[in-house]
C-alpha cells in the first residue's frame, strides 16, 4: 500500500480545515482558541484512503501569517500539496507565500482546490480560476488539476476525491532510507501511558519495544506503543503520520526542534546550503541575519554567501548558515529562511553539507567544491567528508558523520567516487582517505623500511605492522591502523614490499655478507661459545671485539644477524650461542621426560654444570619457547616440550 503525506496551503479563512472535514469527517480544528477564533492555529491531522488503496495522511496547515513558523514544521515531509484558494477572496498574501513555501521545501506535485464555490456565481469563479492559473504558471504547480468544491454543499468532492487519488499514483513513495527520523510537531502525556510524540516520518522504520532516540542531545528511550492514524500498529515508517509512545521521557524535557531517530545522530551549527531567494524578498547580503525553519527546529542564523557578494531576489546561491542552536540534520533536508522579525519569508533552500569545515573566507575552491555537491550524487557527499579528515575514515565512521545508515555508505559504488578519494579494501573493510594522504602514507611506509634497512643491513627481517603505525601517527585500532595493512597489502601485490617473518620488507631488501661482515659475525659467534656454561657479558664481549678491531655497531649488527639466524639467542638483554642451548635444551627435556615431577633451577644448576644466573636465563628462553612451563619452583614439560622430547630434536 503506498503512503503518502498531503499538506493543505493557503490563506487564512478560505476553507482549508472545512474542506478536510468534509472530506475525511474529522475537525482539525482541536483546540478551544482554534474554535473560538475560527482559524488554524496548531498543526491537524487526520487521513484519507484512496480508492486505489493508497493511503493519505493529511497536514491540515495554518494559513494565517503570524502561523508561517507552525505551517512550515507541517510541510516537512509532505509529498504533495493541496493549495486552497476561496472562490470569493481569489489569491490572497498566504496564497503566494505558502506556495513559494511549498516549492523551496521541494514538493514538486499537487492540485488546487477552489473552494467556497457556492458563494460565487459561475463568472467569478471563472476569474478566480484564471488569476490562479497565472500565479501557478512557472512554479511546480503549473498545469496542475483544478477542481471546484464547496465543504457547505459537497459540491465536486467526489470529483476532488478522484484527482487526488489520480495525482496521488504519480507521486513516488518518500524513499525510504535506513535512519529513522520524526521531528515532533505535537507532545503530550496521556495517563498510565507517559509521553507521546507525534510528527511525519521521514525515513526508516521504527517498531515498537525498540530503543529509540531524542535529539539533541542523545537521549536513549524506548518505544513503548505506536500508532499510525490512530490505529495502533508494531511499525511506522516513511510517509506515515505517526505517535510514538516514549518511555524515559518527561513532557517537561522536550523542546520543538527535537529529532526522534532509531540511532544517536550528530547535532551542527553550521550548514553548507543552495539558498534560493524568493522574488520578492529584498537582496540579501553576506553576513544577512535571518531565522532558519528546518521541520520543527527554529534557530537564528548568520547567512554567509560563499559564491557572490550580494544575492538578488529570485536568484540562487551557495551560502554557509550560522546557527545560534544545534540541529540534526541530512544532506537533502530543505529548510526556508525568514526575517528576524518574523514577518517575512526570504527563500530557502537544501542541505548540501551537514558537517562543513568553517569557511572563513569566500574561496574558488570552495564554491567549486559546494557546486560539485549541489549535484546531488551521494558519492559527491561521501568524497567531501572524507577531504576534511584528517585520518583515514572507515564505513561506520563516515556514517555517523553523515547522519546516514552504514549501509548507505556500504552500497555507494567506489568507483564513482571522484580521482581525489582512495577506497582502500574490498567490503566490508573499506577505508576511505584523500589521494594525497594515500600518498604521503604510502611514501612515509617506503621511507620508513627503507631506513630501516639501512640501520639492518645484516637482518632479512623489515618492521611489523604494529611498529610502522607510530612513524606514521596511528594508534593500534580504528581506521588509520586498517588503512595500513591495507596499503602494505597492496604494496605486496605491487611487488614493493614482501613478507619475512610476521615483519614487512622493502621487496628489492637483499643481505649481502661481505667477507668483513662475516668475519665479524663468527667472531661475535665465537665468542660466546667459548663462554660456555658461564654468563656472558656484552661489555666483556664489546671489549674482546674491540681489541679485535671491531667497533661497537660492528658487534650490534653481528649480534642482531646472529638471532635473527637462531645461532645466538637473545633473553632478558643477555646473548647466548645456539650450541650452548642446544645442548641444555637436549639435556632438561631428556631429564624432564623421565620425571614424575618438575626440575628446580638448582637441579637444572647441577645437571648442565652451570651457575644460578645462567639457568634461569635458560629457564626464561625455554618457557618463551612454549617448551617448558612453571609451576612453583621447577619447570615441568608442556605438550611442546614433550613432543619435542619424543623426537629428539630441537624445534626450529
Amino acid at each position: 500500500m503506498k503512503r503518502l503525506i498531503l499538506g493543505t496551503a493557503g490563506h487564512v479563512d478560505h476553507g482549508k480545515t472545512a474542506l478536510i472535514k468534509a472530506l475525511t469527517g474529522f475537525d482539525c480544528d482541536t483546540h478551544k482558541e482554534e474554535k473560538a477564533r475560527g482559524i488554524t492555529i496548531n498543526l491537524g491531522f487526520t487521513h484519507l484512503e484512496l480508492p486505489s488503496g493508497a493511503s493519505l495522511g493529511i497536514v491540515d496547515v495554518p494559513g494565517h501569517r503570524d502561523f508561517i513558523h507552525t505551517m512550515v514544521s507541517g510541510a516537512m515531509g509532505i509529498d504533495l500539496c493541496m493549495l486552497v484558494v476561496a472562490a470569493d477572496n481569489g489569491v490572497m498574501p498566504q496564497t503566494r507565500e505558502h506556495l513559494q513555501i511549498m516549492d523551496v521545501l521541494g514538493i514538486r506535485a499537487g492540485l488546487v482546490a477552489l473552494t467556497k464555490v457556492d458563494l460565487v456565481e459561475p463568472e467569478l469563479a471563472e476569474l478566480a480560476e484564471g488569476e490562479l492559473r497565472e500565479l501557478l504558471a512557472g512554479t511546480f504547480l503549473d498545469g496542475c488539476p483544478l477542481v471546484r468544491v464547496s465543504a457547505v454543499t459537497r459540491e465536486g468532492l467526489d470529483a476532488l476525491v478522484e484527482t487526488l487519488d489520480r495525482v496521488a499514483r504519480t507521486v513516488p513513495e518518500r524513499p525510504a532510507g535506513r535512519v529513522f527520523r520524526l521531528f515532533p510537531d505535537r507532545v503530550f502525556s496521556i495517563a498510565g501511558f507517559g509521553t507521546v510524540v507525534t510528527g511525519s516520518v521521514l525515513g526508516g522504520e521504527l517498531h515498537r519495544e525498540d530503543t529509540a532516540w531524542l535529539l539533541p542531545p542523545n537521549r536513549k528511550l524506548r518505544v513503548r506503543r505506536l500508532e499510525r492514524h490512530g490505529v495502533e500498529v508494531d511499525t511506522v515508517r516513511a510517509g506515515d503520520r505517526a505517535s510514538v509512545n516514549l518511555v524515559g521521557l518527561e513532557r517537561s524535557e522536550f523542546r520543538r526542534g527535537m529529532v526522534v531517530s532509531d540511532r544517536p545522530l550528530a547535532a551542527t551549527t553550521l550548514l553548507d546550503a543552495r539558498l534560493r531567494l524568493f522574488s520578492d524578498a529584498r537582496p540579501l547580503g553576506r553576513w544577512t541575519q535571518a531565522v532558519l525553519h528546518l521541520g520543527t527546529h527554529e534557530s537564528q542564523a548568520r547567512v554567509h554567501l560563499l559564491d557572490q557578494a550580494t544575492l538578488a531576489p529570485g536568484s540562487t546561491g551557495l551560502a554557509q548558515l550560522h546557527l545560534g542552536e544545534p540541529c540534526v540534520v541530512q544532506a537533502g533536508d530543505r529548510f526556508v529562511l525568514r526575517s528576524t522579525s518574523s514577518d517575512l519569508s526570504l527563500g530557502g533552500g537544501e542541505v548540501l553539507d551537514p558537517r562543513p569545515l568553517h569557511h572563513r573566507r569566500r574561496t574558488a575552491a570552495v564554491a567549486a567544491a559546494l557546486a560539485e555537491l549541489s549535484s546531488g550524487r551521494f558519492p559527491q557527499l561521501l568524497a567531501a567528508e572524507v577531504l576534511k579528515q584528517r585520518r583515514p575514515v572507515d564505513r561506520a565512521r563516515l556514517a555517523e558523520l553523515l547522519n546516514v545508515a552504514e549501509e548507505d555508505v556500504a552500497k555507494v559504488d567506489t568507483a564513482s567516487l571522484p580521482d581525489d578519494i582512495v577506497a582502500l579494501g574490498d567490503p566490508p573493510r573499506t577505508v576511505y582517505l584523500p589521494a594525497t594522504m594515500h600518498e604521503r602514507l604510502e611514501k612515509g611506509i617506503l621511507a620508513a623500511l627503507e631506513t630501516h634497512h639501512r640501520d639492518n643491513p645484516l637482518s632479512e627481517r623489515g618492521r611489523t605492522t604494529e611498529e610502522l603505525l607510530g612513524p606514521l601517527g596511528f594508534e593500534r585500532g580504528g581506521a588509520g591502523e586498517a588503512a595500513v595493512r591495507l596499503l602494505l597489502e597492496a604494496l605486496e601485490r605491487n611487488r614493493r614490499v614482501k613478507p619475512v617473518a610476521h615483519t614487512w620488507a622493502l621487496f628489492s631488501h637483499r643481505v649481502e655478507m661481505s667477507a668483513d661482515r662475516r668475519r665479524q659475525s663468527t667472531f661475535v659467534e665465537s665468542f660466546l661459545a667459548q663462554q660456555g656454561m658461564a654468563t656472558p657479558s656484552t661489555t666483556e664481549l664489546t671489549a674482546a671485539a674491540a681489541q679485535a678491531g671491531l667497533k661497537e655497531r660492528d658487534v650490534q649488527l653481528a649480534l642482531r644477524y646472529l638471532v635473527e639466524q637462531r645461532r645466538v639467542y637473545q633473553v632478558e638483554g643477555e646473548y647466548l650461542a645456539a650450541k650452548v642451548v642446544d645442548g641444555c635444551q637436549t639435556t632438561l627435556l631428556r631429564e624432564l621426560a623421565g620425571r614424575k615431577r618438575g626440575l628446580t633451577v638448582a637441579e637444572f644448576r647441577d645437571l648442565v654444570s652451570g651457575n644460578r644466573r645462567i639457568c634461569l636465563l635458560l629457564f626464561a628462553l625455554f618457557d618463551r619457547e612454549g617448551l617448558t612451563r612453571r609451576e612453583g619452583d621447577t619447570r615441568v614439560l608442556t605438550e611442546k616440550g614433550r613432543t619435542e622430547a619424543a623426537r629428539g630434536a630441537t624445534p626450529d
